[in-house]
């Protein structure tokens, strides 16, 4: 006897896990670093993310918050943090011209996010022996980095809000797209990026040993990345 299955609807992707697919040379770069023989070593791929971010009205920042760009009080006070992921990178960053933004409740650091212009970076403000500066900026672009929101403020939407603020503090300084670079497996990240309206540009290879650093970008429109980009949203 025949049986008759019943037609399925449209076949659904299935969910995006771990990374995007890699070149085969870029698996032995890392397979090759972890095995160097050497002191401090680093390796990374993050997913190039661009947004384009177009004239839009003020933003409303919700009682009881505040925002301000890091001043001195506020680099100390994010050093200092029992949360602080960068603590001797931060003064250095301002130093050099980076600015923070900042969500504040009262004199208390919610979270804040980084940017640039001029030139992107990963370990952006840790010293020259450890940054690795990747491609130069067009006018009009900034770069976006270190976002953060401590503990006990997530889950809020305090994130959401410091990037549309940023967003919109960039517009009024002729800031047009901002890049970022995210790690695959950093999914929160990720999401809140493309939520946002981030789309994908490329996979970016970093590597540094000691002195030396190395940058390989993977092919723009890269159909394994748009596709894993594609599963990874209903994931």
């Amino acid at each position: 006897m025949t049986v008759n299955r019943a037609q399925s609807g449209p076949k659904q992707p299935k969910p995006a896990t771990g990374y995007p697919p890699r070149d085969f040379k870029f698996l032995a770069m890392n397979f090759a670093v972890r095995l160097m023989p050497t002191g401090w070593k680093y390796w990374g791929n993050s997913i190039l993310l661009k947004t384009s971010i177009g004239d839009s009205g003020p933003i409303s920042v919700p009682e009881p918050y505040s925002w301000t760009w890091a001043g001195p009080e506020e680099i100390k006070l994010l050093d200092r943090h029992p949360e602080a992921t960068s603590p001797t990178a931060y003064a250095r960053r301002a130093a050099r011209g980076d600015r923070c933004l900042c969500i504040k409740q009262g004199s208390e650091v919610v979270g804040y996010r980084w940017f640039k212009l001029g030139t992107g970076c990963i370990l952006c403000g840790f010293g020259p022996d450890m940054e690795i500066t990747l491609f130069p900026l067009k006018p009009g672009q900034a770069f976006s980095y270190d976002l953060f929101i401590y503990r006990k403020y997530r889950g809020q939407g305090v994130a959401t809000l410091l990037n549309n603020l940023l967003y919109h503090v960039l517009r009024e300084e002729d800031i047009k797209e901002v890049l970022a670079l995210v790690s695959p497996a950093n999914h929160a990240a990720l999401r809140l990026n493309l939520r946002l309206g981030a789309q994908p540009q490329r996979l970016v290879y970093t590597y540094r040993i000691r002195g030396w650093s190395k940058v390989f970008l993977g092919p723009e429109g890269d159909r394994r990345l748009i596709e894993w980009v594609q599963q990874f949203k209903p994931s």
